[in-house]
């Protein structure tokens, strides 16, 4: 049996099916199903991906302590599943600085860039200046110009001074899901 199927099976048995589905659907599901495999095997003292699966069907106890330790450790697989994603400003700096690389294919960061922000510019102002109805009642413009104009320009000003760093993961304090009265129970 493959990491990909014990993982799985270690989804389905703590009721995470969904959650580690999706990490392990993705292109880098190989690596997050070997990591789950490796924290069943540790939870459950096993050196046998197959045999940590069987233990933790089999006991209430190691199903629980692994739901805990693949809850406190998401953020790991979360990076894992998205490596391939990582960098995209990285990438597209490479491939300005690039020789073999064509005209477009440099600047096409650049003109999406300008070609949005003319775009956000140009409905602020048509909203703002151009009547939609006779009374004149405009909050629905409003919140439409701001949610586009403050999105477009937002994601723009992020990609480019560099908004996109990562963050330092929420922490819940020490608590435990055992903790929480007769969760498992």
């Amino acid at each position: 049996m493959n990491a990909i199927a014990i993982a799985l099976g270690l989804a389905q048995a703590t009721g995470m099916t969904e959650k580690l589905g999706d990490l392990i659907a993705g292109k880098n599901g190989a690596a997050v199903a070997d990591r789950v495999v490796d924290v069943a095997k540790l939870v459950t003292g096993m050196r046998d991906g197959r045999a940590a699966l069987e233990e933790v069907q089999a006991d209430q106890g190691n199903r629980i302590l692994l739901e805990e330790a693949l809850v406190e450790r998401e953020t790991e697989l979360l990076r894992l599943a998205n490596e391939d994603r990582a960098n995209a400003r990285d990438y597209s700096l490479a491939l300005v600085h690039a020789e073999h690389s064509s005209w477009l294919a440099r600047n096409f960061v650049f003109l999406m860039s300008g070609i949005l922000l003319l775009f956000a510019i140009a409905y602020s102002t048509a909203v703002t200046f151009i009547p939609l109805t006779p009374q004149g009642e405009r909050y629905a413009d409003l919140v439409i110009n701001v949610v586009i104009v403050g999105g477009i320009v937002g994601g723009v000003l992020r990609f480019f001074l560099g908004g996109g760093k990562q963050q330092g993961g929420h922490q819940l304090g020490d608590k435990r899901l055992r903790d929480f009265g007769d969760y498992g129970k």
